[in-house]
């Protein structure tokens, strides 16, 4: 217990840093290159998708599969450090976020099989999951399309962001052509910038942190997944054509050119 105090001490002292940035975004949007530049700079941060909980339970609705990788009571307390550590970061007179946005296809996808283990726990029961391939595919489609809570993504910005830092993105998005956006409102500073033009923001992070030495790595956590060879079968027979309402959203047109939504499209569509 006094361990755990004196973490807890610790990581307080972290919110409340003067150089401490948050990097806050729903998952699979690309911030793994982020948080490896971060602590190789030495600055102070703390990664994060929600507030309110796990962030599997907001995303699936299937949550009693959810909890079967949960022990309630490390998630109760999970849940009140989260709420301690979000009061400690409102205070703030000043607070640094970096956050950023992804093709919403790419997103939901991605996500969805990192998750998988999830997906199987029905799949055990209904023996969907043994041996024959298309049985497996046909289970995970359906958990796919009958799960996921698409408005998840598309209104992560007002349920996080906006609910509880008072940022309304969308009121200062204007030119979709951008690769990133330096956002100031009520003492938050936030740089929003598109995963897929990351590499054309090193600049934006340097003076964002005003950290001149700032170097972005590249951080690759995509490669030789044990789900691979599912992810490859799914993305070959699924029709994606399903999901391009996604691409109305308001947060996805505000931020995305027509051109930049047409290819996503173009290439879910192959």
């Amino acid at each position: 217990m006094i361990a755990s105090l004196s973490r807890q001490k610790a990581f307080d002292q972290r919110l409340k840093d003067p150089r401490f940035v948050l990097v806050y975004q729903m998952g699979k949007v690309g911030s793994s290159s982020i948080e490896a530049s971060l602590e190789q700079a030495s600055i102070p941060s703390w990664h994060i998708h929600t507030f309110d909980d796990n962030e599997e339970f907001q995303m699936y609705r299937n949550t009693a599969d959810v909890a079967c990788f949960f022990d309630w009571h490390v998630r109760a307390g999970y849940k009140l450090a989260l709420a301690h550590r979000r009061r400690i970061l409102q205070k703030r007179p000043s607070l640094k976020i970096i956050t950023l946005v992804r093709d919403p296809v790419a997103t939901v996808v991605s996500r969805f099989f990192q998750d998988l283990h999830i997906q199987f726990v029905a799949g055990k029961k209904n023996e969907a999951i043994h041996g024959d391939m298309d049985k497996t595919l046909t289970h995970l489609v359906h958990a796919f399309e009958q799960h996921v809570r698409l408005d998840y993504f598309t209104n992560w910005f007002d349920r996080e962001l906006k609910r509880h830092f008072g940022v309304d993105i969308l009121q200062h998005v204007h030119d979709s052509t951008q690769a990133h956006w330096t956002i100031e409102e009520g003492g938050r500073e936030i740089l929003l910038m598109k995963c897929e033009a990351i590499n054309d923001s090193a600049a934006a992070l340097s003076a964002f942190l005003a950290a001149p030495d700032f170097v972005l790595t590249t951080s690759n956590d995509s490669a030789n997944k044990w789900y691979s060879e599912l992810y490859r079968q799914f993305k070959s027979t699924y029709r994606f054509e399903k999901l391009f309402h996604l691409y109305d959203a308001p947060l996805y047109q505000a931020v995305y050119s027509e051109n930049e939504r047409n290819a996503f499209k173009n290439k879910w569509g192959q």
